[in-house]
């Protein structure tokens, strides 16, 4: 190991956060002037570093001789005293821990790389920053995807040091080998002589009426072969269980259960159906046949009430609880916070994309830029050179 090269840890607790970062770690693992480490879970559901350890595996470019760096939060001794940690999550734990770790016991500096294109501001976006604000302190830099979406996040308060970069995750994931598209084509029995579609999900309130809006397709279009993609980890979720077990709910719909799948899915589906937000990036990315379905649901205008969550809903993403929770405030503080006075300013650029996302649809162009500054996939060799260059 070179003790002149700059020493990178990068941490993924699961297949969705790996894929943030595993363009990076490619990058990385060749480049000769860094000493990386990457402990990496490849499941689609998190698992802990320590209780679940048999899940990790170790990446290094390097041939380890010695152990130096005993780190608590991952449960190992690191063969050097890292100066950056690179992850993809930061208010939970693991992460939380290991960020914490790292910053205070070893000086390290620490990247976050953003997993979501924030396209469409809302309550929940604005809440979501303001949770993240109680982190910079110790996040040095966050990669952000374009600056359409770095400014939507300053629009929602959001004060952390943002460098756009593109999205890392599209670096490489959508290039998928004939011979893998090949194999899951077997293993999702998909017909050759049909079309496939593709389904989002939504884990809020406006949920169960986009399943009848995908119903009406389905029967609408009975010569078509359908698939599903839920939120990672969607399906083993107590809430959602029992809607994809011991079979999915919606008759002639099949789930992708795994979520390293969906990149050779994405490719396969030739036509794909949802909301938009930043699931999509793909399908516009790939030139595909896309039915956007927010304005027909009315999710469009919850996005920007505090009335969902106040009245709550069968998701995740509208429990009152949570917030009140994350911010140890009363239910009259939360209605003041999220008040529409103090949140219509933030929304101002949203009017942007609902009044012209139907032109938005068939403009890939305009609408890529919103999602990724460059679209070259070259965002994790941004990523290097700004690390490289903070030495």
């Amino acid at each position: 190991m070179n003790k002149s090269k700059t020493n990178i840890v990068i941490f993924a607790s699961d297949a969705k956060h790996l894929s943030y970062l595993n363009s990076i770690i490619n990058e990385m693992y060749s480049n000769q002037d860094i000493n990386l480490l990457a402990m990496v879970c490849q499941e689609t559901r998190l698992k802990h570093p320590i209780r679940d350890r048999s899940h990790y595996q170790i990446i290094t470019n390097f041939e380890v001789k010695e152990l130096k760096v005993e780190s608590k939060s991952l449960g190992t001794i690191l063969p050097f005293k890292p100066d950056w940690l690179i992850v993809s999550r930061e208010r939970w734990d693991p992460e939380w821990s290991i960020i914490k770790e790292f910053k205070h016991e070893f000086n390290s500096k620490v990247a976050l790389v953003e997993p979501n294109s924030a396209i469409i501001n809302s309550v929940n976006g604005f809440l979501e920053s303001e949770s993240k604000n109680r982190f910079i302190d110790d996040i040095d830099v966050f990669f952000d995807h374009s600056e359409f979406i770095k400014n939507q996040r300053k629009l929602l308060g959001f004060k952390g040091n943002t460098i756009v970069v593109g999205n890392p995750k599209h670096d490489i994931n959508l290039d998928v080998s004939q011979e893998d598209l090949k194999v899951l084509k077997n293993y999702y029995k998909v017909d050759p002589n049909k079309k496939q579609v593709l389904f989002f999900t939504l884990q809020n309130k406006y949920r169960y009426k986009l399943f009848e809006k995908f119903k009406e397709f389905k029967h609408k279009h009975p010569e078509y072969q359908y698939f599903i993609k839920p939120y990672p980890g969607e399906p083993f979720d107590p809430l959602f269980h029992k809607e994809y077990f011991p079979e999915f709910f919606m008759e002639g719909v099949t789930p992708i259960l795994d979520e390293p799948h969906i990149w050779g899915m994405y490719n396969i589906c030739d036509i794909h159906v949802g909301c938009f937000s930043s699931v999509m990036y793909s399908s516009f990315y790939l030139n595909k046949e896309i039915h956007e379905y927010s304005k027909e649901i009315g999710s469009h205008e919850g996005l920007e009430s505090n009335l969902d969550i106040l009245q709550g809903s069968s998701g995740h993403e509208d429990k009152i609880e949570m917030w009140l929770n994350t911010f140890n405030i009363s239910l009259e503080e939360f209605k003041e916070l999220t008040h529409p006075d103090e949140i219509k300013p933030l929304l101002k650029n949203n009017n942007k994309i609902w009044s012209n996302l139907s032109k938005l649809l068939y403009s890939k162009s305009e609408i890529l830029k919103m999602y990724d500054e460059f679209n070259d996939k070259r965002a994790s060799k941004r990523i290097i050179k700004y690390i490289l260059d903070e030495k």
